[in-house]
């Protein structure tokens, strides 16, 4: 009695702790390396998708997930974790790849032409879609930066600088004058000269003008 006892508790031990450990639908496990989706015949899927309750899983040509949270159905709205139906024409002169390819079955031969299967074109496809839209943003960034407009830099225009005053001056006066008929001086035979070159000739200021 005893023993099944202590059997029964540890089926139940067990199986809370697998069910903790995994929190995911049945078929997803996981390890260090990531989240895998492991077939009824032991086999993990590998370079295609898988669809759980109406969510699509991507797993790269390694068997991991490259998608958790998954994606709603294939509709091209984001350009990403889309499925390729289609094969793809493979060509390369890199024979040790071409084997490669063929041997983990991401290729096939076809009366003598080589494609991508859609699951291997999927992977690809996606990954180059996230490769080419971190370029993209990085650009953005470095454009963003170098196009910041920068500060302003006020130049104060110098008391010295202020625009020069003008004064007139007779042909015998000794007097500097706001305009040139003041009093009895003839417009025609009158200077003009700045303020400063006046009071450097010795001239006054004119009291009925100024």
């Amino acid at each position: 009695m005893k023993k099944k006892v202590f059997k029964s508790a540890f089926l139940t031990l067990l199986f809370s702790l697998l069910f903790s450990l995994n929190v995911f639908a049945a078929g997803f496990t996981q390890d260090a390396a990531g989240i895998h989706y492991q077939n009824d015949d032991g086999s993990f899927v590998t370079s295609s998708w898988v669809e759980v309750a109406n969510l699509w899983y991507l797993f790269d040509a390694n068997g991991i997930c490259v998608n958790p949270t998954g994606a709603l159905a294939p509709d091209d709205t984001d350009g990403n974790y889309q499925i390729v139906t289609s094969y793809t024409p493979f060509v390369t002169e890199d024979t040790a790849l071409l084997n490669q390819c063929i041997t983990n079955g991401t290729v096939v031969n076809v009366e003598g032409q080589y494609f991508m299967t859609p699951e291997a074109s999927t992977v690809t496809r996606n990954a180059n879609l996230a490769t080419a839209r971190a370029i993209q943003q990085a650009a953005e960034q470095q454009m963003q930066q170098t196009t910041e407009p920068a500060q302003e830099t006020v130049v104060e225009t110098p008391e010295q600088e202020k625009k020069a005053q003008y004064v007139w001056l007779s042909a015998t006066g000794s007097k500097y004058h706001s305009y040139d008929s003041c009093g009895n001086m003839n417009p025609k035979r009158a200077q003009k000269v700045t303020l400063e070159e006046a009071q450097r000739l010795g001239k006054g200021k004119c009291s009925k003008c100024w």
